[in-house]
C-alpha cells in the first residue's frame, strides 16, 4: 500500500501544521502522513471512549505511530497557584484553554488498549502492539524559550530546526518514539510490524485517502508564494522617468517577466522595441509570448543576438557570408564569427536606406551572456544610439562563458542601477542547497513555500546516469508528474555528456538552434536553458569540484544557472569523488 497523505483543508490557517505538512509530505515512503484525522472509538477493556481531531500522525510499520499537536507562535508557561498542573500556557500573550500536552497525551494510552483489541495473534492470548508516542510542534521557535522544565521534555517538541529536512525532522521522530517509558518498566512502548491485512485495517480506522499528485501539493503550496507582480509593476514604474537603466537580478527575480512588462509599456507609447538575449530558446519564448500579446514585427523585434545579427547582414548582402546557417557545430561557430565580424557595416549600410530596420527602444535580457563589444553593436539598432531607450537586465553571478569579457561595457556601466535582491521562482529547499553547494546566497520572500528536500543520486561512470534517469522518470510518473513538467539539463554539452546517446521517444536532446520537443522529455544544456524554467529540473553531469573540500564547487556559476531553472523539484545526479 501506497503512503497516505492527507491534503490540508482549504480553510485551515494554521501555519504550524502547513510548515509540518511541507516537512512530513518529504519523508520517504515508509512513512504515512494524516493531517487532522478524526479519531472516535471506545476500547472494550477499560470503557474508555475517544472523540477529538489530531493535528497529524506520522505511522512507520518499524518505529510506530507519532500523534502531534502543532501551535502557531511563541508558547510559553507561567506558574499559576491553584491550576491542575501549577501552571498554565500561554501562546503569545493568550492564556490557552487547554494544555497542548495534554490535547495530545491523554490519547496514547486508550490507543494503545484500542490497537491491543484492533490486532490479536491467532492462536495466542497476546496482541500485536503499535508503539503509540506523541510530541508537539512549535516551528516559529528554535528553543525552549519560557517554556519551564516541569513542563514537558524538551525531546518531545518539533522546533524550527528539526523541520529544516525530511532527515532531521526523521531523526528526530524516530528519537521520541523509542522514548522510554517508566509505565512499561523504563522501556519503550513496543511496536510490532503489522502483517499487511492489519495493517489496511489501521489505514481504514485513521481514514485512507488518496495520496495527492505533485502537481496537487505544487497547487497547495502556490498560496503561498508571494505574488511578485505588484512589487515589479511598482518598480518598473519607478524607471520610466530614466530612459536608460541597468536592471541587476538574482536568479528567479522575475527579469524576464518584467522584460516582458516594460516592451509592452513601451509599444503602449507608441514605440518600436528590439528586445535582445543570447539564449535562442529563451528568444523563442519572447517571440511567442509578444505574438500572444498581439503585437507584430512592426512593433517589437524578438531575438537572439546572432539570430539579429544574421537578419542585418543578410538584408545589407555582405560578401563572404553564407546565406543558411550550417549544421557542423564547429562550423556553426566560425559562421557566427564571421557574422558579428560583419554587424558593424551591415548596420552602417542600412541605417539610411531601411530605416523601418531601427527602433526607439532596445531591451536586453541575460546581459552577462554578451561580450562587451556586441552591446555596442546593440546600441546602433536604435534610432538614437545616444539617447534611445536602453534596459539592460542582467546577474554577474549567473556569467558562464569564461571566454567572453562581460559586464565591463562603459556606456552600460554609466547607466543607473536598480537592484532586485530576492528570487521567487524556486523553492526555500533549493536554494539552501544552492547555497551549500556554490556559496551562493538567493534571498527569498519569507512565504516561499520550502518545497520538498533536493534528491541527490551518485554514480560512478557517467553512463550510469542513464538507468538513473530511467528510474527517476518512473518515479515522478508514480507522483502525478508529466513529462510537459520537467526537463533534463546537463551541465555539460552533448558531446561530453554521460547521456549524449540518449534519443529516442522518451528522450531528446535540444541542440544548437533546436525548438524544444512538445512530445518527450527534452535533454538541454545548462548554456541553452538559461532565463527559461521548469517545475521538475533533473540535474546532470555534475562532476566532483577541483576546489578544496569545503570550499564553493569549482563550476559554481554553472550549477547555480542549471539548479536555480527548477521551480518545485531538483534532483541532481551527482559523480562520487574518486579515491
Amino acid at each position: 500500500m501506497s503512503t497516505i497523505r492527507k491534503r490540508l483543508s482549504s480553510n485551515s490557517t494554521s501555519r504550524s501544521e502547513k510548515t509540518l505538512f511541507g516537512a512530513a509530505a518529504c519523508l520517504n515512503d515508509e512513512w504515512d502522513v494524516w493531517m487532522n484525522p478524526h479519531l472516535n472509538f471506545a476500547v472494550k477493556k477499560n470503557g474508555c471512549s475517544v472523540d477529538h481531531e489530531v493535528d497529524c500522525i506520522l505511522y512507520h510499520k518499524e518505529h510506530g505511530m507519532l500523534l502531534i499537536e502543532c501551535k502557531d507562535g511563541h508558547i510559553s508557561t507561567e506558574e499559576a497557584q491553584g491550576t491542575e498542573e501549577g501552571f498554565i500556557w500561554k501562546q503569545g500573550k493568550r492564556v490557552m484553554d487547554r494544555s497542548p500536552v495534554k490535547q495530545v497525551k491523554e490519547s496514547i494510552h486508550p490507543l494503545h488498549d484500542y490497537f491491543s483489541e484492533m490486532f490479536p495473534k491467532i492462536g495466542r492470548n497476546t496482541y500485536y502492539k503499535v508503539r503509540v508516542q506523541w510530541a508537539v510542534c512549535f516551528p516559529d521557535m528554535n528553543s525552549m524559550e519560557k517554556i519551564g522544565s516541569n513542563a514537558i521534555q524538551p525531546k518531545r517538541i518539533i522546533f524550527s530546526s528539526d523541520l529544516k529536512s525530511y532527515n532531521t525532522l526523521e531523526r528526530k521522530v524516530k528519537k521520541i518514539l523509542e522514548t522510554k517509558e517508566k509505565s512499561y518498566g523504563d522501556r519503550p512502548f513496543p511496536n510490532d510490524v503489522l502483517s499487511d491485512y492489519d495493517y489496511g485495517r489501521l489505514v481504514s480506522f485513521l481514514g485512507c485517502f488518496d495520496e495527492p499528485t505533485w502537481p496537487e501539493l505544487w497547487e497547495m503550496e502556490s498560496g503561498a508564494r508571494v505574488e511578485p507582480t505588484e512589487i515589479q509593476e511598482m518598480l518598473m514604474e519607478s524607471i520610466t522617468r530614466n530612459p536608460r537603466m541597468q536592471i541587476e537580478g538574482v536568479a528567479g527575480s522575475g527579469k524576464s517577466l518584467m522584460v516582458m512588462w516594460e516592451t509592452r509599456r513601451l509599444v503602449a507609447e507608441g514605440k518600436r522595441v528590439a528586445v535582445l538575449c543570447y539564449n535562442d530558446l529563451l528568444a523563442e519564448q519572447m517571440r511567442d509570448n509578444i505574438k500572444a500579446r498581439g503585437f507584430d514585427d512592426t512593433q517589437v523585434m524578438a531575438a537572439s543576438f546572432h539570430k539579429m545579427a544574421a537578419k542585418y547582414v543578410r538584408t545589407a548582402k555582405i560578401k563572404g557570408i553564407a546565406r543558411h546557417e550550417p549544421e557542423d557545430a564547429e562550423a556553426k561557430t566560425e559562421y557566427y564569427k564571421a557574422l558579428v565580424a560583419s554587424l558593424p557595416t551591415a548596420l552602417k549600410q542600412l541605417r539610411d536606406g531601411k530605416k523601418k530596420m531601427f527602433f526607439d527602444a532596445l531591451i536586453i535580457d541575460e546581459g552577462q551572456d554578451f561580450e562587451n563589444g556586441w552591446l555596442d553593436m546593440a546600441l546602433q539598432l536604435l534610432n538614437d544610439p545616444q539617447k534611445g531607450t536602453v534596459r539592460f537586465f542582467y546577474d554577474p553571478k549567473q556569467t558562464i562563458y569564461k571566454d567572453r569579457e562581460t559586464l565591463g561595457n562603459k556606456t552600460f556601466g554609466a547607466m543607473p542601477i536598480m537592484v532586485l535582491k530576492r528570487g521567487f521562482r524556486c523553492t526555500k529547499r533549493i536554494l539552501e542547497w544552492v547555497h551549500d553547494t556554490t556559496d551562493i546566497r538567493i534571498p527569498c520572500y519569507d512565504n516561499t513555500p520550502e518545497g520538498r528536500p533536493v534528491d541527490v543520486r551518485v554514480y560512478t561512470d557517467p553512463g550510469e546516469q542513464v538507468d538513473l534517469l530511467y528510474k527517476e522518470i518512473e518515479r515522478l510518473k508514480k507522483k502525478g508528474v508529466e513529462p510537459e513538467d520537467i526537463l533534463v539539463v546537463s551541465l555539460r554539452s552533448r558531446r561530453n555528456s554521460g547521456l549524449a546517446a540518449l534519443n529516442n521517444d522518451v528522450f531528446q536532446w535540444s541542440d544548437i538552434s533546436d525548438s524544444l520537443n512538445g512530445a518527450a522529455i527534452n535533454i538541454v544544456s545548462a548554456y541553452r536553458y538559461k532565463g527559461l524554467d521548469k517545475r521538475v529540473v533533473i540535474l546532470t553531469d555534475m562532476e566532483p569540484s577541483k576546489n578544496a573540500p569545503g570550499a564553493p564547487h569549482s563550476n559554481a556559476h554553472l550549477i547555480l544557472v542549471g539548479a536555480t531553472r527548477a521551480k518545485e523539484n531538483l534532483i541532481v545526479f551527482k559523480q562520487r569523488h574518486k579515491m
